[in-house]
């Protein structure tokens, strides 16, 4: 099977010749390749500078899909950069696109203690701003579809190391109901959704499953969620990560092979399982350490 065959069958409830991985970041491209990310402001806004920048990212792109065996990639939000990819490299891996702006989410600390202000004061004012943003990414999620996008990751971190960013209650009113309008939009153009967010969600999952989530990519050890038991109580839902990130920052063998035994051992039966870190390839990870990782993997990925 290609990678992309492998994430589209895991997609589609049906077990593939192997566990796929991919990661929703890569920043390690100096490391392993020399280079750095192209940056799209540094090439003419013009529609021969648009190619160019195209053809560099891609070209970036193909090196990480290829040197680690990856099943997806985004190759950013713009039509140009989706079609492109689809071309190029879309029966090899799938392309997919994220969503960030749909619910409200995490917020840095002095906008958090704003918006908590304004949760007490003005919830109705609140939810009138969910509507707008809920129907701006929708607008924008039919668009990514339009353009090919295999499938759509919608990235919201509700998670604290410690509980959710507001209570379950509140939660129940300010996003459970926009998010699951944002999950039929997805569910009526015949695709299909992951959510990623880091942290603990054991208290939201419940919400979030009656969302019509699909997928749920993080399952976030440091964050207290241990995959196995959420594996058990979602068994047809979709499960993307959980190596340890804390793991990656040092060379610890045993630990880095630990974690990725527990994941594939936890969540691999079934065939519902994407693998991959519980958050991304961060910059300043030694690369030894995703190196170790991958070599665990490759032993157990086969079914």
């Amino acid at each position: 099977m290609t990678g992309r065959e492998r994430v589209m069958a895991v997609i589609a409830g049906e077990v593939p010749d192997k566990v796929p991985h991919f990661e929703l970041d890569f920043q390690l491209t100096k490391e392993f390749f020399g280079m750095p990310k192209p940056d799209c402001q540094n090439y003419p806004a013009d529609a021969a500078g648009k190619k160019r920048f195209a053809k560099d990212h891609l070209d970036l792109w193909e090196k990480i899909t290829e040197k680690f065996d990856w099943s997806a990639f985004s190759p950013g939000q713009e039509e140009y950069l989706i079609k492109a990819a689809k071309d190029r490299w879309g029966e090899k891996a799938a392309v997919y696109a994220f969503n960030w702006d749909g619910v409200f989410w995490m917020m840095d600390g002095a906008d958090m203690e704003d918006f908590a202000v304004r949760l007490y004061d003005d919830l109705p004012g609140v939810k009138e701003e969910a509507e707008i943003k809920c129907e701006k990414a929708i607008e924008s999620i039919n668009r990514l579809i339009d353009w090919g996008a295999d499938f759509i990751v919608t990235a919201h971190d509700f998670g604290y190391n410690k509980g959710p960013y507001v209570s379950p209650e509140l939660f129940a009113e300010i996003d459970t109901p926009y998010l699951k309008r944002i999950y039929d939009a997805i569910h009526s153009r015949g695709k299909k959704g992951i959510l990623h967010s880091d942290g603990d969600l054991n208290l939201l999952l419940d919400q979030l499953v009656g969302a019509g989530i699909d997928g749920y990519q993080s399952v976030d050890p440091q964050g207290g969620m241990d995959i196995a038991q959420v594996r058990k109580q979602y068994p047809n839902l979709i499960l993307m990560g959980n190596v340890q990130c804390s793991a990656l920052q040092d060379t610890d063998d045993e630990s880095i092979r630990r974690s990725v035994r527990y994941a594939m051992e936890s969540a691999k039966p079934g065939g519902r399982f994407i693998f991959s870190t519980s958050n991304c390839i961060f910059a300043g990870m030694p690369v030894k350490s995703y190196e170790i990782m991958l070599d665990e993997y490759k032993k157990l990925a086969p079914y």
